[in-house]
C-alpha cells in the first residue's frame, strides 16, 4: 500500500491553489492508493539507476513548480551520487504539471523532446534554472545550451501526442491521490508488487535518507 507523509507548508506546490497562484500554497493533504506501475526499463531516458536497484523512487514533478527546482538544486545532486550512481536506487521522474502553472505542460512537452535526443536531465536543470523565463518561450535556447538539436525540439514539441503523454503521468498520479509537488513515491517490490510511501515537498537528503536507508536494511534482511 501506499501510505502518506505530509510535507511542510512551505515546500511544495498544491494543486488547490487559486489560478494565477505563484504556487507558494501549503502542500497537498496526505493522501493513500497503490502506485499501478514501478518503472521497468532504462529506455526511458527519464529513468536512471541500476535495474536491479533494491529501491524506487518515482518523483512527480512540475518544471514551472519553484520548490521542484529547490528539491532538483538543494537535494538531488547529494540523492544522485550517494544511490542513483551507486546502484542502490532507481528515480524516474514523471510529469505532475499542475493547472494554475501555465508554463508547466509546455516545459513538460519540451523536456520529453529533449529526453528523445538523450539529454532529459541537462535540459531539465536548464529549465529550472530559467523558470523566471518560461513565458518567452525559451526552449530552443536552452536546448542549444545542452547539445539538443534546436530544430527536431521543435518538431517535437509540434506533436499532440506528446503532450498526450504528458497528461498520462498527470492521471497516473492523480489515480494515485497526488495533488501537489514535487512528491516522491519511495519503495521497493514486495512479493512481485511495489509497494511506496509518499513524501511530498522539497525535503532535505537527511529526510530522504532516512526512508531510503530503512528499506535498504530491509531488503538486506529479506534475502535470503
Amino acid at each position: 500500500m501506499l501510505t502518506a507523509a505530509v510535507g511542510l507548508m512551505s515546500t511544495g506546490c498544491a494543486s488547490l491553489a487559486k489560478d494565477g497562484d505563484s504556487g507558494t500554497a501549503s502542500a497537498p493533504a496526505p493522501a493513500t492508493g497503490r502506485v499501478s506501475a514501478a518503472p521497468a526499463a532504462n529506455a526511458d531516458g527519464r529513468v536512471l539507476g541500476a535495474e536491479d536497484a533494491p529501491v524506487t523512487v518515482i518523483e512527480f514533478t512540475d518544471l514551472q513548480c519553484p520548490y521542484c527546482a529547490r528539491f532538483a538544486r538543494d537535494t538531488w545532486p547529494a540523492l544522485r551520487a550517494r544511490y542513483v550512481d551507486t546502484g542502490k536506487v532507481r528515480f524516474a521522474s514523471r510529469d505532475f504539471p499542475l493547472p494554475f502553472h501555465r508554463f508547466a505542460v509546455p516545459a513538460a512537452v519540451a523536456a520529453r523532446c529533449a529526453e528523445r535526443q538523450g539529454r532529459y536531465w541537462e535540459f531539465r536543470e536548464q529549465v529550472f534554472q530559467h523558470q523566471a523565463e518560461l513565458g518567452r518561450d525559451p526552449y530552443s535556447k536552452l536546448a542549444q545550451s545542452v547539445g539538443v538539436d534546436a530544430a527536431q525540439l521543435e518538431a517535437c514539441r509540434a506533436d499532440p501526442a506528446v503532450q498526450t503523454e504528458v497528461q498520462a503521468d498527470m492521471a497516473l498520479g492523480e489515480s494515485n491521490g497526488i495533488s501537489g509537488t514535487p512528491t516522491f513515491v519511495i519503495g521497493r517490490r514486495v512479493d512481485g508488487k511495489f509497494e511506496g510511501e509518499m513524501l511530498t515537498g522539497a525535503l532535505s537528503i537527511e529526510a530522504f535518507s532516512a526512508r531510503i536507508d530503512a528499506l535498504l536494511s530491509a531488503s538486506q534482511q529479506t534475502k535470503p
